[in-house]
């Protein structure tokens, strides 16, 4: 009885056995089928990774999208013979497949090749039979794999001038060019036209172009084909009018319309540290810039087309990051700009110290102001007179210096402004009448329309009548930088005049004119109402910035009294925040930006990186020309 309970138990542990052995050995087989599916996912995902760049590079090196097509299929029939599993995948389709009820859409595609606009999508599968899994009538697993390249526009911050001596042409100039230096030079057309016709006028030259695999190699092997060799960063690469600058400019700091419109990104703010600007730009030369890129140029520029320029000093960074990343006959993307360097266009009004009027009366000639202006500016300033609105004695508010905005008779006007001290403008033909004894202050305002409408305002004292005891107000400083949410102190002195032993005689009332900018903290003088004295009585103005965005700020600063005669003495005087600090805009000089180029390095060393250009210069930086100064990275399918 007992044996044959052993037995039957035996018997059990058998079946149970099998039944454990069956069950592991399945898992065993679907654990061996998954890795099979695994290691074909990753086979296929290498194989399209690698077909959706060599069709990118295709366009990179100028080839057609059809051509691109073909690169990725030849990739693809190398790549697909090595398959782990044994069985070859076939080529995608030449009409793609997509997803149901998604014709036509990339996103969906399931199988074929797209190429697009810069864009490359290959999507491809396989079927890959089970082995154990056929026990439990399991047949053929689908294995897909998708890959998206993208040509991205690696833009170097470097610009390189295109034109030198212009206007053109040169006496007799024929082709070949001479390499005469001092000939009209267009680097953006080929070596052997490049000084014919003129600025204006490039009918004779012809554009460059990549030329063969030899000339890449040997870059004076044809002329035909590429630009004169020039020097594009560091040493050799100043413009005609800009001896500091040597091709390193700031990509993420633009427009220069005006001393405080200036644009910052890429975490750049107008406080930027000089030496953090630079290692962020020379980063650039490494990995390309990351963008926002730039509009299609127009003419004239759009402020936003101005890039600021870093100081001549500061490329051997760059110069170090260039011959770390390229090598001569690599393919680069710059930026281009027509040759000169630019300053912000401004011009400038410097008053007259004094005009002095009789109560009642004509004055011929009242004395003189200066217009000046920079090398950008080129256009014309109107002048017009303001009163003191918040005066109701200042003869101009009040009606007793006649004529209101043409009270005062400029000549000339409009005033073309003069490089150096300025053009001299009379100030002629003012009529009082029965205007109040005293010191006041008037405005000349000048507005230039060209190259962009500024409106500037310069205060100018006027004694009235016969005022002996006057004072005088200075600031320490005409303009303090501060970053966001700083104080910025002006240290005031006001001093006994016309000459420190005529005493004033009282106590003049500081305080600063509405209205004021938005977002500003707090304005406080040390001492708002001091007494001029002959050595000069101090009173610090301190203005907290608060909430203000970054930008250049005037304030007027108001001082007021009655003098030891009981006459009124009015003087003005402004003060500049620049809020956010003077920081990366440096001189405030930038160049203006008139396309983009390929250019091809010829040579590098530790002063100066040269090269050649086998692309004219293009306004759009989507235009086909300029792929082979772009780089293909895979990016996300979607």
């Amino acid at each position: 009885m007992a044996a044959t309970s052993y037995r039957r138990e035996r018997g059990q542990v058998l079946v149970v056995f099998a039944l454990g052995v069956a069950g592991l050995l399945a898992a065993a087989g679907v654990a061996i089928d998954v890795g099979r599916f695994y290691s074909e996912r990753r086979f296929l995902q290498n194989a399209a990774d690698a077909a959706a760049l060599a069709a990118a590079n295709a366009l990179i090196r100028g080839e057609s999208d059809a051509n691109a097509v073909i690169a990725a299929q030849d990739s693809l029939a190398r790549n697909l013979l090595g398959d782990p599993n044994g069985v070859v995948a076939s080529l995608p389709p030449a009409t793609p497949a997509y997803e149901g009820g998604h014709p036509g859409d990339p996103a969906y595609l399931v199988n074929g090749i797209l190429v697009s606009g810069g864009e490359v999508r290959v999507a491809l599968w396989n079927e890959i039979g089970y082995t154990f899994g056929r026990i439990v009538g399991l047949g053929n697993q689908p294995i897909t794999a998708r890959a998206r390249a993208r040509l991205v526009g690696s833009l170097l911050p470097i610009a390189v001038r295109r034109y030198v001596n212009t206007p053109g042409p040169n006496p007799g100039a024929t082709a070949p060019c001479s390499d005469n230096p001092s000939w009209f030079t267009d680097y953006f057309a080929t070596a052997v036209t490049s000084c014919l016709g003129s600025e204006t006028d490039p009918s004779l030259r012809m554009a460059p172009n990549p030329g063969s695999a030899f000339d890449a190699l040997n870059p004076g092997s044809d002329a035909t084909n590429h630009g004169p060799i020039l020097a594009i960063l560091g040493q050799g690469a100043q413009p005609n009018n800009g001896a500091n600058f040597r091709g390193f400019v700031a990509l993420d700091i633009r427009n220069f319309a005006s001393a405080g419109s200036q644009l910052y990104y890429n975490g750049v703010e107008p406080s930027t540290n000089a030496n953090n600007l630079k290692a962020k730009e020379a980063g650039w030369v490494a990995t390309g810039y990351p963008g926002p890129m730039f509009p299609s140029v127009i003419s004239p520029p759009d402020p936003n087309d101005q890039v600021a320029i870093m100081s001549g000093n500061s490329t051997g960074i760059a110069i170090d990051a260039m011959r770390r990343r390229f090598a001569p006959g690599d393919e680069i993307l710059v930026l281009v700009y027509p040759g000169n360097v630019m300053a912000i266009p401004d011009f400038a009004i410097t008053p007259p110290a004094q005009l002095t009027l009789p109560a009642t009366g004509f004055t011929a000639n009242a004395g003189s102001l200066k217009a000046s202006r920079n090398q950008s500016f080129s256009g014309t300033v109107t002048l017009s007179t303001l009163g003191d609105p918040l005066d109701p004695q200042n003869p101009l508010a009040s009606g007793a210096m006649t004529g209101g905005s043409a009270a005062i008779t400029y000549m000339p006007n409009p005033v073309t402004p003069s490089l150096g001290s300025g053009q001299t403008v009379t100030l002629s033909n003012i009529t009082t009448a029965g205007a109040t004894d005293g010191i006041y202050t008037i405005w000349v305002q000048g507005q230039a329309g060209s190259p962009y409408l500024t409106t500037k305002v310069e205060p100018i004292a006027v004694k009235v009548g016969t005022v002996n005891r006057d004072f005088t107000i200075t600031s320490s400083a005409a303009s303090v930088d501060v970053v966001s949410g700083g104080s910025a102190t002006f240290d005031l002195e006001l001093t006994n005049s016309p000459d420190k032993n005529t005493a004033f005689g009282g106590p003049v009332s500081l305080s600063v004119d509405g209205p004021l900018p938005t977002g500003i903290g707090t304005i406080s003088f040390s001492n708002a109402t001091p007494s001029p004295t002959k050595p000069g009585t101090p009173s610090t103005l301190t203005i907290s910035t608060g909430t203000m965005a970054p930008g250049l700020y005037t304030f007027t600063v108001r001082a007021t009294g009655l003098n030891r005669d009981s006459l009124k003495v009015t003087h003005l005087i402004q003060v500049t925040l620049n809020v956010g600090g003077t920081g990366s805009s440096g001189s405030q000089e930038y160049v203006d930006i008139s396309g983009f180029a390929v250019m091809r390095i010829a040579t590098a060393d530790a002063n100066t990186v040269s090269a050649y250009a086998i692309s004219p210069v293009i306004t759009d930086m989507n235009d086909p020309q300029l792929r082979r100064g772009q780089v293909a990275r895979l990016v996300p399918w979607n």
